[in-house]
């Protein structure tokens, strides 16, 4: 007879400089989810700890983290999680969970985004803080900037997002083997858009989001973020879509080539000439070609 294995989840905390909270959400997660409280999964609880001057790691490591890997220098929440999923791969995980250390996600909920993929519903699952169980006023930038990525990141997936820079996340074996984060500032869009690339089945669950009461997020009132994260999430679309981007883009610049054209034969004194108009064509016939290449391309490889 086969031996039966629970099914084995690595929760991991990118962290830098939180000793406030570090401490407090690994007892947390081990009051929650092991001993006398273990669930139908066995836990362990990882720290990828981004070069904290801090106790940061000290402290993780006195709570009873299993595992601390430590960069030698802070490169960005992208590259955290990345080492952070690498390393529940790794381990052999079933599933692996991110979640911050700033507590502003209680660590009860993780619950609710493993369920859905031990239930096999979902390979990626996302918590989602603006389904109605937000606990505080979002500033108004960052609740513009959410809803702007949320609806950016719908706009290139199909998907319904309404959250696209969660700190809860879920994901299964079958998408560590396969996922790609590019850049190493941000994470939870390329994820996003990697997944659903990948075909993998994506969704959203409503999480509980708190106030932040330690530490600082690395998010500010600047445009260093959308000058970031925009063009990433572009490329990521590119890489998967290629065909469908260039075409669009070929498209437009035909059919402004065509009307310039047009304007072009009804008045003489337009201040460009023939030479923009073949321009405008010839390009827009490259980019399409060049969409059928790339196309061509990305199919070999996958």
């Amino acid at each position: 007879m086969e031996k039966f294995h629970l099914p084995y989840v690595v929760i991991f905390i990118p962290t830098y400089n939180e000793e406030g909270s570090i401490g407090e959400i690994i007892s947390l997660i081990k009051k929650s989810y092991q001993g006398s409280n273990q669930r139908d999964y066995v836990v362990d609880i990882i720290v990828i700890d981004s070069n904290s001057q801090d106790k940061t790691v000290k402290i993780a490591r006195e709570s009873g983290a299993s595992h601390i890997i430590q960069e030698p220098i802070k490169r960005g929440l992208g590259a955290a999680t990345r080492m952070g999923l690498q390393a529940a791969l790794e381990m052999g995980a079933d599933i692996a969970v991110k979640i911050d250390a700033d507590m502003q996600n209680p660590p009860e909920e993780i619950e609710k985004v493993v369920r859905p993929i031990l239930e096999d519903r979902a390979d990626c699952v996302f918590g989602s803080r603006l389904m109605g169980e937000l606990q505080y006023k979002m500033p108004f930038y960052r609740d513009f900037g959410n809803k702007f990525f949320a609806w950016l990141t719908s706009f290139i997936t199909g998907l319904k997002v309404t959250d696209a820079t969660t700190g809860l996340i879920a994901c299964h074996k079958r998408y560590l083997q396969v996922f790609n984060i590019i850049k190493d500032y941000n994470e939870t869009q390329q994820l996003i858009i990697d997944s659903w690339g990948k075909h993998m089945r994506v969704m959203e669950v409503s999480t509980i989001f708190n106030e932040r009461k330690s530490g600082q997020s690395f998010i500010k009132f600047s445009f260093k973020y959308p000058s970031i994260v925009i063009p990433t999430m572009l490329r990521m679309y590119i890489h998967f879509k290629p065909l469908r981007f260039f075409f669009y883009t070929g498209i437009t610049c035909l059919i402004l080539g065509l009307l310039a054209a047009l304007y072009l034969t009804f008045n003489q004194s337009a201040f460009f000439g023939d030479a923009s108009v073949s321009i405008l064509v010839i390009v827009g016939f490259q980019i399409i070609f060049f969409g059928l290449l790339a196309d061509q391309i990305s199919f070999k490889r996958k």
